[in-house]
């Protein structure tokens, strides 16, 4: 199930395991809570295990009994074990693999539900978000609403920062799309993809003004350059497929559509230049060129 369907499937009913999966932290933490709420287990009967417990460990905390006679929650990260571990009728087990894809059902251990906690689909996103400042007496902008998923990267972590800022920044009881540009902090996936944008576009000026905005804020090369590669595989991928490639190329299907309504008349070009990336990847990997070189070369074909 999706995260957002959790509140109202444990209403009904608790399940023994809980594999939590995906890259928003946010939402593992807010799942686990969730269902411990749900448990209604006190403090002194919830165990929290780190990647390094043993399957011996971890038994035992599931068979361990409740302090007060209620209902255990043992909470185990980054679980890889392949044993079938089956907890108590009074434990609840929550396994945490923070990685975008469910664990594979064919493992034994992996019974029980499974909650996708990647971020969440923009349009809910808006909806979330226009709920959380309307507790504030403040409305957004559709627009604005979306700009702001864009530039958080619709990771619900980030979002849930910016909208406390601009729930006590700003006065007026409206919000636009000045406002989230005022205020609202770009990550770094984001700022690569204008970069992306103001190369595959010509725009040298714009292109040279965000690289050096990155490198103030202390991002190595690297990272700018792999982000950039990927940027531009992404807009490559979504124009010459016309399957959903979202869950391949480890994107939302929104980003996909944004770089198919972007650059759907530079299809040529982009081939060329994401070409022309991965040839400069294979130089950075063999020595022949510094990372900060072939970015400024990424501009060449611009």
């Amino acid at each position: 199930m999706k995260f957002a369907e959790l509140k109202t499937a444990l209403k009904t009913s608790i399940a023994p395991v809980y594999n939590l999966f995906g890259t928003d932290f946010y939402l593992i933490k807010k799942a686990t809570d969730l269902i411990i709420e749900a448990s209604k287990a006190s403090d002194l009967d919830i165990s929290r295990l780190d990647e390094s417990a043993s399957v011996q460990d971890i038994m035992t905390e599931c068979r361990t009994v409740s302090f007060l006679g209620g209902k255990r929650v043992v909470i185990v990260k980054s679980f890889t074990h392949g044993a079938r571990i089956k907890p108590s009728q009074d434990c609840v087990l929550i396994l945490i693999d923070p990685t975008p894809s469910a664990p594979s059902a064919a493992t034994p251990s992996r019974e029980g539900e499974y909650v996708d906690c990647n971020p969440m689909s923009q349009d809910l996103l808006v909806k979330l978000i226009a709920s959380h400042l309307a507790k504030h007496n403040k409305k957004i902008t559709p627009e604005a609403a979306n700009l702001l998923c864009n530039y958080c990267a619709n990771m619900y972590s980030r979002i849930d920062g910016e909208l406390n800022k601009l729930s006590n920044y700003f006065e007026s009881d409206s919000i636009g799309v000045d406002e989230i540009n005022q205020i609202v902090t770009k990550t770094t996936e984001y700022q690569v993809y204008e970069l992306s944008n103001a190369i595959c576009s010509g725009n040298i000026a714009r292109a040279e003004e965000i690289l050096r905005t990155l490198q103030d804020q202390g991002v190595e090369d690297y990272a700018i350059f792999g982000n950039l590669v990927s940027s531009l595989r992404r807009i490559f991928y979504s124009l010459t497929c016309k399957s959903d490639v979202s869950s391949v190329l480890g994107c939302s299907p929104y980003a996909v559509n944004y770089a198919r309504r972007d650059y759907r008349q530079l299809t040529s070009k982009i081939a060329k230049l994401y070409n022309y990336a991965l040839d400069l990847e294979y130089q950075i990997k063999s020595g022949k060129i510094s990372v900060h070189n072939a970015i400024v070369l990424c501009y060449a074909l611009a």
